[in-house]
């Protein structure tokens, strides 16, 4: 505790004064500059130990496979060579030593013997006289037996001050194979050398048991796996280090035994071969492609379990070159790691690591390679020791800057979480186990409305919020997903408040995070508002308006509410528009609104789907009932003048009034009503009530089956064509000619009339489907059965005015008639004389283009509604075609006679045929034909018919059924033949 406060509290002087820059000085780099100068002068003084060396003594080496005796040994001995040493088997070893001349010394110094080996049992040495010449060899001299004890650097003897024999002969017990020799030092000198080695030992041990521990205390602390696999590649490299210095036989000052030390070194190379692959793969993983470090780990991984098989199963005699090969794989290992690692280090930690593990281990693979070569003897022990020290020092000092990599990293993140804490634009929370509040940051405090030294733990979660589950809100954000939460609000007129909640759990307690969305979620409010309504009349728009028939008709399905439906068209709208301005119409729309809204109810909602076309609902009432409230708001609308300024304008509106059935769409109901209202301006109503069963309403859900039908398949099987002749006043009987008229199956108990099908079509905008119905539908019929048309000469078919002024379908027309060119050229398109004239260039360009494929064109109902004939000078038609109404009632009046006669005179003027149709009696026929018309069509001649009996027929008169007709054909067709 003292010296934590001396270093942790300031100096007694002001730091900038100069009494304390120079205390800082000395306290910071004075004390550790002068501590660092006697180490080094330690190190530089002469060391009270040296570490000295023998002499090796000419020596001769027997490998007995059975037991001997001390003399048939001495004999076998001395008739071998001699050498300073040998590399032995396990087994039984004897060496016989000559000891130099003047082994005798002062009486102050004694000489030893050195054997440097570590036997399995205690080993015997005697002191023998040599052989001279003359002697017997099988003559033994007493042998004496020295004392030998274990020592640290191997079998030690003393030899007497005056020996009395010139050999020494040893017996050794060898566990393992092993270098032999026997070495003479003087006492003093050995033991100086073994307080040296011992010296050594104890530094190496010491220093990297330190290390060792060290790492383990991190691993432990810190939670990092690497370093307790540092710490054991580590006591590893102790234990092959002291192999190689020749050590291992002892640790921490215990005496291995030699039966077990052979295991443990095979454990050893296993260990430390697999630490040292699993080392390097993870110190360069991060440098190292996926592929490269995969095939790393199988390689090594394989190897690793090759290599146990070999030391399990090879003999002793093995080990050495298992030992060699290992070393070289592992360095073939680590050499491909630090390739691919190299000038890839990210951090300084990494490099030193590198530095500290490639030096060590480089040194501990030379070592093992000399074993495996036995020449261990070529390692100089204390500068293997302190190499050693200083490549593990490297790696302690890799992992000390890796700690303080570490917990500057830890700062900056904390730093980085306070900052975030404080500047994020969320509100970060924790809940306890209780769901009480225990950290709350500064934005959290703000969108909550908590004051800064308010007690959070005084604080829960439902004090603000309604009760979630937590388990499904950290499943959804794991997803990705938010959880839109609203706040409970503290009064009723209090805005309400939106929040996106994402949140965690961990352990008992919940971290979360709050974003307040209520500004965006009232912008989504008033855009989906926007989306939904019109903003002029502030009613709603047709999206908004369908959205709420689709709601009516779902509540009719399920619980069968019914509700009526309302269509209201505005007249004269478009011409105060022209008139007087856009803003003034918009200002009517205003006026008629609010007068709208003044007969409803909250529940009963209005909407705008067209320039001057509503709808509004009644949910819960049948048509029936609403009817007064219906015609009301059209009294109230037709009744008075809206004023606008000083201007009075009077709008004339009529209403469609229907039930809707289960079986519509929005789209359907829509124009069921906007029908009711055409059939209330063609009535001169103001209201037209098509109730849940009436036929109106029914015939309307078959059209609409029947526009869904050509729509989706170009077909339907509720239409068909029948034909109707058309007689030629010049040759009757000489032509079969007829229109095309589209008829509606009658089927069922409400049969559709063909006239409404086409109205409804033309304002649907199906017409142009039926058209190309027509169209295909006749010329396939023409193509099939042209061999029994011979006499057909001519084919009317009619086309719509809508179809006219819709170029998709004009272009679809004459891809269809380009289909069948040699029936394209006995068609007459039939256009009705008011379409034609509404564009008289379009119209003219179209007749043209027909014309140049051979079809001819006429003007239908012509003379219906205009007095002034000028015009058919610009179109380039073919044949007129006189309204009906006027050949029906002509012969009532002479002004009817008169006008067809002008018709039938400037037609042919213009080089024009004429037909007349509608027509009903003879007498008609009569004129007609006095005034020169070219064509009849009409029920005196045949109403129409199925396309079966036009086939059957070769000319016009099997089809007239009345008898004065046929006469009358017959007399004209006499007075007309040559």
């Amino acid at each position: 505790m003292a010296i934590k406060t001396l270093l942790s509290s300031p100096p007694a002087s002001p730091p900038h004064s100069a009494a304390g820059r120079v205390w800082s000085f000395l306290l910071y780099f004075g004390i550790p500059a002068l501590l660092a100068l006697g180490l080094a002068a330690s190190l530089l003084l002469q060391p009270r130990y040296s570490s000295g060396s023998g002499q090796p003594l000419t020596t001769r080496f027997l490998h007995a496979d059975a037991w001997l005796e001390p003399t048939a040994a001495l004999q076998q001995l001395r008739q071998r060579p001699t050498r300073l040493a040998q590399h032995a088997d396990a087994g039984q070893a004897w060496l016989l030593a000559d000891l130099p001349a003047g082994s005798s010394t002062d009486p102050g110094t004694r000489l030893a013997l050195l054997v440097p080996a570590h036997p399995a049992g205690a080993p015997q040495c005697w002191l023998t006289p040599s052989l001279h010449a003359g002697d017997d060899a099988s003559s033994s001299a007493p042998l004496e037996e020295l004392e030998v004890r274990d020592g640290l650097l191997g079998q030690e003897m003393r030899l007497p001050n005056a020996p009395t024999a010139d050999q020494v002969l040893c017996r050794l017990d060898m566990s393992a194979p092993a270098r032999l020799s026997i070495e003479e030092w003087q006492s003093h000198e050995l033991a100086g050398a073994t307080a040296y080695t011992a010296q050594a030992s104890g530094l190496l041990e010491g220093g990297l048991l330190t290390l060792a521990a060290f790492l383990i205390v991190i691993s432990l602390t810190m939670r990092e796996q690497p370093y307790t696999v540092l710490a054991c590649w580590i006591l590893c490299n102790l234990r092959l280090g002291a192999w190689a210095l020749g050590w291992d036989h002892q640790f921490l000052g215990v005496i291995i035994p030699p039966a077990p030390l052979i295991w443990i070194r095979k454990l050893t190379v296993l260990v430390h071969y697999v630490l040292t692959v699993q080392l390097f793969t993870t110190l360069f993983q991060p440098s190292l492609d996926a592929a490269t470090l995969r095939r790393l780990r199988l390689v090594g991984r394989t190897s690793a379990a090759c290599l146990l098989v070999a030391l399990l199963v090879l003999p002793g005699e093995w080990f050495p070159f298992t030992i060699f090969l290992t070393a070289w794989l592992a360095s073939a290992l680590v050499a491909v790691a630090v390739v691919h690692g190299l000038f890839r280090f990210n951090t300084r930690s990494q490099l030193w690591h590198t530095i500290g593990v490639c030096l060590a281990l480089a040194l501990l693979l030379t070592g093992l390679v000399l074993i495996g070569l036995g020449r261990e003897h070529l390692i100089a022990p204390f500068a293997g020791v302190a190499a050693l020290l200083l490549c593990n020092v490297l790696v302690a000092l890799a992992a000390a800057d890796k700690m303080r990599e570490e917990r500057q990293l830890r700062l900056r993140q904390r730093n980085d979480l306070i900052a975030r804490d404080t500047l994020t634009p969320l509100g970060l929370f924790t809940l306890g186990a209780t769901r009480h509040f225990e950290h709350l940051n500064p934005n959290a405090r703000d969108i909550l409305d908590i004051a800064p030294d308010a007690d959070l733990h005084a604080l829960a979660w439902s004090d603000f919020f309604p009760k979630v589950d937590w388990l499904e809100i950290s499943v959804a954000t794991e997803q990705g997903c938010d959880t839109e939460i609203q706040r409970i609000q503290a009064s009723p007129d209090a805005p309400a408040r939106n929040f996106l909640l994402r949140a965690t759990l961990v352990g008992s307690r919940i971290e979360g995070s709050l974003q307040d969305i209520s500004a965006r979620t009232e912008t989504i409010r008033k855009l989906r508002l926007m989306a939904d309504n019109d903003p002029l009349t502030d009613t709603l728009n047709r999206r908004g308006i369908e959205k709420s028939m689709q709601k009516a008709i779902e509540d009719l399905q399920q619980v069968n509410t019914p509700c009526a439906l309302a269509f209201l068209d505005l007249d004269h709208l478009k011409r105060v528009n022209d008139l007087f301005g856009h803003s003034m119409g918009d200002t009517l729309l205003q006026m008629v609104c609010e007068r709208l809204k003044y007969s409803l109810s909250d529940n009963q909602p209005l909407g705008r789907i067209g320039n001057d076309e509503f709808i509004i609902l009644f949910p819960g009432k049948r048509a029936g009932e609403v009817r007064r409230t219906a015609q009301d708001m059209i009294e109230s609308l037709n009744g008075s003048a809206l004023y606008v300024g000083e201007r009075a304008f009077q709008l004339k509106s009529a209403m469609g009034l229907i039930d809707i059935d289960r079986t519509m769409t929005p789209k359907d109901a829509i124009a069921a009503a906007s029908r009711a209202c055409r059939d209330a301006r063609k009535q001169h109503q103001d209201v037209v009530l098509y109730e849940e069963n009436a036929r109106e309403l029914f015939d309307h859900i078959d059209e609409m089956h029947l526009f869904e039908q050509l729509e989706s398949t170009g077909t339907s099987e509720d239409i068909f064509l029948e034909m109707q002749p058309i007689m030629s006043l010049r040759h009757p009987l000489q032509t079969l000619n007829f229109e095309a008229l589209l008829r509606v199956r009658n089927t069922g108990a409400r049969p559709l009339q063909t006239g409404k099908i086409i109205q409804a079509a033309e304002d649907s905008g199906m017409v142009t489907a039926i058209d190309k119905w027509v169209f295909t539908t006749l010329l396939d019929w023409m193509s099939r059965h042209h061999l029994k048309l011979g006499q057909t000469r001519q084919v009317n078919v009619n086309l719509s005015g809508v179809s006219l002024n819709d170029d998709r379908f004009i272009d679809a027309l004459f891809g269809i008639l380009n289909q069948q060119p040699q029936f394209t050229r006995r068609l007459c398109v039939e256009i009705t004389e008011g379409v034609a004239l509404q564009d008289l260039e379009r119209t003219r360009q179209f007749m043209r283009r027909l014309q140049r494929m051979g079809a001819r064109v006429a003007l239908d109902d012509f003379g219906a509604g205009y007095t002034s004939f000028s015009y058919l000078k610009e179109l380039p038609a073919d044949m007129i075609k006189i309204d009906g109404t006027l050949i029906r009632d002509m012969l009532a009046s002479e002004a009817n006679i008169a006008i067809v006669n002008s018709i039938v005179d400037l037609a042919h003027n213009l080089g024009m045929e004429c037909i007349a149709e509608w027509v009903e009696d003879v007498a008609t026929l009569r004129a007609l034909a006095d005034m020169g018309v070219d064509y009849v069509q009409g029920y005196v001649i045949s109403k129409s018919r199925p396309p079966l009996d036009i086939l059957a027929c070769e000319n016009i008169m099997p089809l007239v059924a009345d008898p004065a007709a046929r006469a009358y054909i017959e007399e004209i067709s006499g007075r007309r033949m040559p």
